[in-house]
């Protein structure tokens, strides 16, 4: 509790509070400028056309905000080389633990966020009926797992560089990774693939009649796969940067 306490206080300075809230700025402008006109067909289908909406900009926009995250809380270290330092006041591991629990704190917070203001966009829109509590609880928790996965590996990436520029490049590039497998398939085993396994919704879009129809996704089992493994990069980057960081401070 101490070592959390004190990750708190290392990080005051930082200004990460308000850097994460500019970056969901962005991603609000984008779902705001996305349907803000909707007509009566938008408006009926408007809840289960965000639950397709929000992996869609996740998946852009999130290793982005999770590689800026982890940064600001490893370059504290780095710029102290601090590690073996640590070492003589807690056990090899504990900073690693902190630093885990703190980054949850604020991916918690994000999705929180993301979360309120799709409901609340959705209400102001005038969207037929209401959201489907289980789903969007499911997305909530899928959309969870996939931003600590990629916390996990991008805090993994910022503790092996002392230039925090290689992780944030990284990040980036996971970002465009992402956008291009939203053009292959709605699913992928790799880390920043994540939003597109979890995602629930699906469309059909017809050229003829020029309407797109929603459905929730029957998942095929290698699609519960790839969904399966967002929890299995979440053990494995968890494990190794216990190991890396461990070793650091000893």
């Amino acid at each position: 509790m101490i070592t959390l306490r004190m990750e708190f206080q290392k990080i005051r300075r930082k200004k990460i509070a308000l850097t994460m809230c500019a970056l969901l700025c962005v991603q609000f402008a984008w779902l705001l400028w996305s349907g803000s006109h909707p007509d009566e067909n938008e408006r009926l289908n408007g809840w289960i056309s965000m639950l397709y909406s929000l992996p869609l900009v996740s998946v852009i926009m999130m290793p982005v905000i999770m590689s800026v995250l982890a940064s600001r809380f490893a370059d504290v270290e780095h710029k102290g080389n601090t590690y073996k330092l640590l070492n003589t006041l807690r056990r090899p591991g504990t900073l690693y633990h902190a630093k885990v629990i703190c980054g949850l704190f604020f991916i918690f917070a994000i999705s929180v966020a993301q979360f309120i203001f799709v409901i609340a966009l959705g209400y102001a829109r005038g969207y037929a009926g209401h959201p489907e509590w289980k789903y969007y609880a499911a997305a909530f928790v899928l959309n969870l797992s996939c931003c600590l996965s990629l916390y996990l590996l991008q805090l993994l990436l910022s503790m092996l560089f002392f230039n925090q520029m290689i992780p944030l490049v990284a990040g980036l590039g996971g970002s465009m990774l992402g956008l291009i497998l939203m053009y292959v398939k709605m699913y992928s085993f790799l880390p920043w693939g994540g939003f597109l396994s979890a995602a629930q919704v699906s469309m059909d879009w017809n050229p003829e009649t020029k309407v797109v129809h929603f459905f929730y996704r029957e998942y095929s089992p290698v699609e519960l796969c790839a969904v399966a493994m967002i929890f299995v990069w979440i053990v494995v980057f968890y494990a190794a940067g216990r190991i890396l960081f461990g070793r650091k401070e000893v």
